[in-house]
This record gives C-alpha cells, structure tokens and sequence, in this order.
C-alpha cells in the first residue's frame, strides 16, 4: 500500500465494510453456484418460468433480482429461500484473515464500524454472533426482504447506515470486494478501499477508481494498527 493509500485509510472516522469477503466467505458451506441452482429448480417446480439464460445463472444475488422480476409475488419466498441458504452457509465460514485485526484497530481508534452487506441481515448477525464478534461493529445493514432491487449498487444501504452512524460520506471508509462496492461508494462520495482477494480483481478495481487497493486485510489492519502505536 502506498503512502498516499495509507494516508486515505488513516483519514477517515468511520467504516462502512462489505461482509461477503472482507469479513467472511459467506457461501463457504453451501457454494453460490448451487445455492443459485437450487433457487431456480425450487421456482420453476412452483410454476415461475425460468429462461435458459437465467437458468444458467450461478450468483444467487442476481438469481434473487431476476426472480423478483418475474415472480414478484413470490418475493417472500425467493427471499426465504436465499437467507436460509445464506444462515445454513455461514455456520461453515471462518473470519478472513485479518478481519478480526482489523476490526479490532477500528474499535481501539475510535472508529465507529458498520457493516452494509447485500446479504442477509439475519446470516451477517449469526456469523458475528457465532465467533463473538458483536461487540466489534456498530449496525448491521443488509439486504431488504421485500426489495432486492436495493441491493448495492443502489445506494440504499450505505445511506441508513450513514444515517445511522451520523456522518458525511466524505468522512467514512467503505471496505468491500466487488465492483459494485466501488460503484457505490463513488456514487455517494465516499473513499473506497477495494479487498482484491482474487489477482484479476485489482486492476479492475484501480479502473474503477477504487482509491485504495489491498490484497490482504492482514495490510489494511496493520496500517489502521501503526496509528495505535505512534499515539
């Protein structure tokens, strides 16, 4: 990490971080492609019309929006679906290295740390709740049960949780390992770090103009934990 990254990292008073990733793999124990195929065959066998397109899809997210599309009467129930999977999955998953580090260098310098996620809020809450984690964050912010359509990109959840934590876009950190979590934190004038756990992630991530890029959260809570040290 540059100096200048460093310099981003260490200017902001709170944290908004992507859970899928940064915190966890939150389909480690139940793999997202079968979780998305397993949500097709159950709507089809209640009558929803699948195409062949989305048939093939293997992200659960958009398997989610594209049934809400076409079945929205069945929202509850796709919803259903895909949290249950996600809460069956997460019980499997450990926290990324450096997660906890860094978790912890947020809470002992005072910076409040929320969690905006397109998962679930009920598969955030028991991973955190599982590796007694809690006491870490500050909110949990997750996807909406009745409207996956505000799922981020949308700007939905970062705006609650800004509201939340009372501060300004500019003043925050988001945290997260796609694209659409650089999108997003463009979008409301936010400086975004983007966790490139996969080698073909960071390029993309500095074409988006993710202002800081990490391969290792183990680096992002050393830089958050040196500030403890020169106090």
């Amino acid at each position: 990490m540059t100096p200048e990254e460093q310099s981003v990292v260490r200017g902001c008073r709170a944290v908004l971080l992507d859970f899928d990733g940064p915190v966890c793999s939150a389909f480690a124990g139940y793999p997202a492609p079968q979780v998305a195929r397993d949500m097709m065959v159950r709507s089809a066998e209640a009558g929803v019309s699948i195409s062949v397109e989305a048939g093939a899809e293997t992200d659960p997210m958009k398997v989610l929006r594209y049934l809400f599309e076409v079945a929205p009467e069945r929202q509850a129930e796709s919803e259903r679906m895909l949290r249950d999977a996600e809460v069956l999955s997460v019980a499997e998953a450990s926290p990324t290295p450096g997660a906890v580090e860094f978790m912890k260098a947020c809470k002992e310098t005072g910076r409040p740390l929320a969690v905006v996620s397109n998962n679930s809020p009920e598969a955030v809450t028991a991973f955190f709740d599982e590796h007694c984690l809690t006491k870490l964050i500050d909110g949990v912010f997750g996807r909406s049960r009745e409207s996956p359509e505000l799922m981020k990109p949308h700007p939905h959840l970062l705006e609650l949780a800004l509201k939340e934590l009372s501060i300004r876009p500019a003043t925050c950190l988001m945290v997260g390992d796609s694209e659409t979590d650089i999108e997003v934190a463009k979008a409301v004038g936010m400086p975004v770090v983007g966790y490139a756990n996969r080698p073909d992630k960071a390029e993309r991530f500095h074409t988006l103009g993710s202002n800081v890029v990490t391969e290792d959260m183990v680096e992002l809570a050393a830089v958050v934990r040196a500030e403890l040290s020169q106090s």
